[in-house]
């Protein structure tokens, strides 16, 4: 990589646009314009060095005339100047075959990427840990654990952001990156069968434990895995459909089963949503609580009618509440105009996150696909995919259970290509809610004091903040016109730290990093 000054004009042009605005306070460090070998690169971690700075580590893939994989690490100070980079590519010998790497994070100053691949001579599935100090770049291998080839059920594509569902192999951080899970599914006709191996961030084993459902695989999904905040217990969240909820005349023909697994028990609770319908749930885990919380309907598995909360002790996994809350008049009047009897649909979950007054904000988006055929002028055509993304829907859920308030906030966005311009990231300070999103035009105003931020493009893209105060109340700023930056930021690839935002923005071969802080 090459990492090119920026000039005297644009620094100040930054540094005028960082003063804290009055409405919304926040402050913009922007890294020099830089050119990576490869075009596309992802941020998939940054941690603080505990001095003001950063640790970047960026995912890259080459294409048709670049091939290659691997991960540029990068340290950044307070002001986003680079102290020292390292390129990190993904090489494999002839026995190594269908590696991925499931997941990266760091102790301290070790970073650690920790693969799955197939040994073809020892026949086996072995995951471990290539790891490196940030001062001198030195990489290891350390081996975690290893399976037969014969008792996975299935290899094929693995995930870097968290459970994939029902098969490969993933890996789960909990929240204070303390610790960490990985999952792999067996192989077992008869029964939903998962291999759990649970790690602090030293890379020290806590446990392994088998999982076993005496259900078969199809009649099972996994909702989520999490870990607990102090990196001893997991939870695991699965939807069953048994032959006895089958018979339901009312509501989800399904049942809800939440197991809680130590090194030395493993225990399940289950549940239902009664006579509504609950098409997932997440799970959120607190110091003294343990909550489930998702959207429901009362006509079927994707129109929402409101917001569901299932509230257990952490321990011993007794239901202490159980609530359905519709969503408010306020939300429907930010939806509609004003309150009509309707419901929600293509309603796609994006983040939970907890506030500092221990409340639950719940972020959506609607999200569906559609498809067009584009005629060529000569008697053809192709059919062109569209991926929408509409309205973000955002709610936030207090210790009760009950709804403190919930929001609409109305926007039209679509793509046929990369989706990483559009849509948006959300996060939390203090008791504010936070989003983050690129729009290409001036925001419209609608009927009934209602806004709604349209389409954007690589071409114009304006990064927005929008903040929902904790009374529900809400306002927005432009953080940065596209007339003041060289390049449009991906907006819905960014990651968090506990007081800012990390964007990457690019165009063409040019590249660059954004912080905003809160």
């Amino acid at each position: 990589m090459k990492h090119i000054f920026k000039s005297i004009a644009m620094a100040l042009l930054l540094s005028a646009s960082c003063v804290h605005a009055q409405e919304i306070p926040f402050q913009l460090k922007i890294s020099d314009v830089f050119k990576d070998e490869y075009k596309r690169s992802t941020i998939v971690l940054v941690e603080d060095d505990s001095k003001g700075g950063v640790v970047i580590v960026r995912s890259y893939q080459g294409g048709v005339f670049s091939s290659g994989i691997g991960y540029y690490i990068e340290h950044y100070d307070a002001n986003m100047k680079l102290i020292k980079e390292y390129e990190y590519e993904m090489k494999y010998s002839d026995v190594e075959k269908q590696s991925s790497v499931l997941g990266v994070i760091m102790d301290g100053e070790i970073v650690n990427l920790v693969e799955f691949l197939y040994n073809r001579d020892a026949k086996s599935y072995i995951c471990s840990s290539i790891n490196a100090n940030i001062n001198d770049f030195k990489f290891t291998k350390k081996e975690l654990f290893r399976l037969k080839s014969e008792e996975i059920k299935q290899f094929s594509l693995f995930s870097m952001s968290g459970f994939d569902g029902d098969w490969g192999a993933s890996m789960i951080v909990n929240e204070d990156r303390n610790a960490f899970a990985i999952t792999v599914d067996i192989k077992d006709k008869d029964n939903e069968t998962h291999k759990l191996y649970l790690y602090d961030n030293k890379l020290n084993q806590k446990f392994e434990h088998t999982f076993k459902r005496n259900i078969q695989d199809k009649k099972f999904r996994f909702e989520n895995i999490d870990v607990s905040k102090d990196g001893s217990t997991l939870y695991l969240l699965g939807k069953v459909f048994t032959a006895e909820k089958k018979k339901k005349k009312e509501g989800g023909r399904y049942q809800y089963e939440l197991t809680r697994i130590t090194k030395d028990s493993e225990k399940t609770q289950v549940f239902d949503t009664n006579d509504n319908f609950a098409a997932s749930l997440k799970t959120i885990i607190f110091q003294d609580r343990l909550t489930c919380i998702g959207f429901y309907s009362a006509r079927n598995d994707n129109r929402f009618k409101g917001i569901s909360y299932f509230e257990l002790d952490p321990v011993t996994l007794e239901i202490k509440k159980s609530k359905f809350n519709p969503f408010t008049e306020q939300f429907m009047i930010d939806k509609y105009g004003k309150d009509k009897d309707k419901e929600l649909k293509n309603l796609s979950f994006r983040k939970i996150l907890i506030t500092s007054s221990n409340e639950i904000v719940f972020n959506a988006e609607e999200f569906y696909i559609t498809t067009q055929y584009v005629s060529n002028g000569n008697g053809g055509g192709t059919t062109q995919t569209i991926y929408h993304y509409d309205d973000i829907v955002s709610a936030k859920i207090g210790p009760s259970g009950d709804i403190v308030w919930a929001r609409n906030i109305n926007k039209r966005q679509a793509t046929s290509g990369d989706s990483s311009y559009i849509s948006y990231t959300s996060t939390v300070k203090g008791d504010d809610t936070y989003f983050f999103i690129n729009t290409g035009e001036k925001v419209k105003k609608l009927s009934n004091d209602r806004i709604q931020f349209g389409q954007t493009s690589t071409k114009r893209s304006n990064l927005n903040i929008i903040r929902i105060k904790p009374n529900g109340d809400f306002d927005y700023k432009e953080v940065l016109d596209d007339k003041d930056s060289e390049v449009p930021f991906m907006v819905s690839d960014g990651a968090l730290t506990k007081d800012a935002v990390f964007f990457i923005g690019r165009k063409g071969k040019k590249k660059q990093l954004l912080r905003v802080s809160l």
